[in-house]
């Protein structure tokens, strides 16, 4: 008799999307050996590279407590000061990684809209280059997992707005 597979215990952010009934996918991309084999998995999984969004934590000019997330695409590229400008902030510093878990909840790379909107509350804005996407991956809160969901879905459930966040091309 075959043993089942154990389903892996879902994360607070999957409870969420659940919750709010949203449908996701969950993925799994092993960022810790490295962007190239994670951008493989992608590939492999038939994905485009510019829809797997990072989750980067700011800290805008209005003082010690005035975070705000930015969602763009893991290929893509941040440019603080016209983010400072889209939000008519004076500045905008990333915030530091070594704080990130007192800030967010979240470890480096576990960070996700999700979960930052749900507990944290702080502004989530999105990179306005994936607008056209209709599905993208996001941290489900644990490093190297991922959901895939409906951005249009994601962006109502974190109340998320769409910036210009560079002038690059993903």
């Amino acid at each position: 008799m075959a043993k089942k597979k154990k389903q892996p215990k879902k994360t607070n952010e999957e409870r969420i999307l659940d919750d709010n009934q949203i449908q996701y996918t969950e993925m799994q991309f092993d960022w810790l050996s490295g962007k190239k084999r994670a951008l493989e998995q992608v590939a492999k999984a038939g994905l485009k590279e510019e829809s797997i969004l990072k989750t980067i934590v700011c800290l805008g000019s209005g003082g010690p407590k005035d975070y705000l997330v930015v969602c763009l695409p893991i290929v893509g590229e941040i440019d603080l000061k016209m983010v400072a400008r889209e939000l008519g902030k004076k500045q905008i510093h990333l915030a530091d990684n070594k704080k990130l878990i007192k800030i967010t909840g979240y470890i480096h790379g576990a960070n996700t809209p999700i979960g930052i909107h749900a507990f944290k509350e702080f502004p989530i804005y999105f990179d306005k280059r994936v607008k056209d996407f209709s599905e993208v991956c996001v941290s489900a809160g644990k490093v190297g997992r991922s959901v895939r969901l409906s951005l249009s879905q994601l962006v109502e459930l974190v109340d998320g707005q769409f910036i210009e966040v560079s002038d690059k091309d993903i």
